[in-house]
């Protein structure tokens, strides 16, 4: 199965662009963790990570509050009609021990800690959680047209 569309969290909606507190999606530090079945991941009404529960263990180089995103470009084209946010996909390598029981991904702007934060956005990435076994990547490939496009 291929990983679903992402969903925003509702608070991210309204923190967009917001001078203070907010998220701006042309800077700043965005991570990806990853979170089990059991998470509530898919709640659309959490606001901050670590409200979050069922994040995968701090095993097999799975660092707790996930892995910062590279390349995070917001790109408005014409007057402006669309906006498009993407970013370099993201490889999370399992080494030493498996990533196990991930099923969502789950996109966060970072603020000091690794566990704080706003939530912006999550996908699920299987109909059932699975493990990356050690030694074994998981990619993260972003859509073509970025993780999202407002138009």
């Amino acid at each position: 199965m291929a990983a679903s569309a992402w969903v925003f969290y509702n608070q991210a909606k309204k923190k967009l662009g917001q001078a203070t507190g907010g998220i701006r999606l042309d800077s700043g530090i965005f991570k990806m963790s990853l979170h089990t079945s059991a998470s509530d991941a898919s709640v659309d009404t959490q606001s901050i990570l670590s409200q979050l529960s069922g994040e995968i263990a701090a095993a097999g180089g799975y660092a707790a509050g996930g892995r910062t995103i590279a390349g995070v470009a917001w790109t408005v084209a014409g007057d402006p009609s669309s906006a498009k946010w993407d970013a370099t996909d993201l490889v999370f390598t399992a080494s030493g021990a498996n990533l196990s029981n991930v099923k969502y991904a789950v996109i966060h702007y970072s603020v000091g800690s690794t566990t704080s934060g706003p939530l912006l956005c999550w996908s699920k990435l299987s109909t059932s959680q699975f493990s990356v076994t050690s030694g074994n990547t998981l990619t993260i490939q972003f859509a073509a047209a970025g993780i999202f496009t407002l138009t």
